[in-house]
């Protein structure tokens, strides 16, 4: 199996761009068991030292999950609670309308083609040492506004250790946990994942 990420963030004074690609491929006997992709765009304005309103889109697949094509949009605000030089911890909260499209299942009762609205709230946290060792998390919690059993909480938590000079080395631990899969697909998901790569900069 092979993964792939990449963020990018555009900072200015009036707000920020975020700009997310995850991708990841696997074969096991010739035979593909895991096709995912990820495109995520993120603006948020700096309006207060507090409050952030702020939009997204996003597009993704995940075969593992039956998911042929995702797409969503949303708007909200971002509360930064503490910033300081090697933390911070914000939290989010958004409307968000997110359309679907499953590979389902004979006999299973979901639709393949569904267009809801979900409220998206999330917790973004990150600390790191003088040493250079950061740990960061998001988490999500997404309930069909209609039905808040039909919720997903789903995040991201991620260790990164210097090695020496510029290399580092990351683990990803990715969790979700979906309140009404469709058919043939675990309601919870943790997939653990490692990388090195190179920080440039301060």
């Amino acid at each position: 199996r092979s993964d792939g990420a990449g963020t990018l963030t555009l900072d200015h004074k009036g707000g920020a761009m975020l700009i997310v690609l995850r991708g990841a491929a696997g074969f096991l006997g010739g035979k593909r068991y895991a096709n995912s992709g990820v495109v995520h765009l993120r603006y948020t304005w700096k309006a207060t030292n507090l409050v952030h309103p702020e939009v997204f889109l996003q597009g993704d697949y995940d075969r593992a999950r039956r998911l042929e094509a995702r797409s969503l949009f949303g708007s909200g605000g971002r509360w930064n609670l503490l910033r300081a030089e090697r933390q911070m911890l914000a939290v989010g909260s958004a409307l968000m309308w997110e359309r679907e499209r499953l590979d389902v299942l004979p006999g299973d009762p979901h639709e393949d083609r569904t267009s809801t609205m979900r409220l998206s709230t999330y917790v973004n946290l990150y600390a790191a040492t003088e040493h250079g060792v950061a740990l960061s998390t998001t988490a999500y919690y997404q309930p069909v506004l209609t039905d808040f059993t039909d919720a997903r909480l789903l995040g991201t938590i991620q260790l990164t250790t210097p090695i020496i000079g510029p290399l580092e080395q990351t683990t990803v631990v990715d969790f979700r946990i979906d309140g009404d899969p469709p058919k043939g697909v675990k309601d919870t998901d943790v997939r653990l994942s490692a990388s090195f790569g190179v920080k440039f900069g301060g």
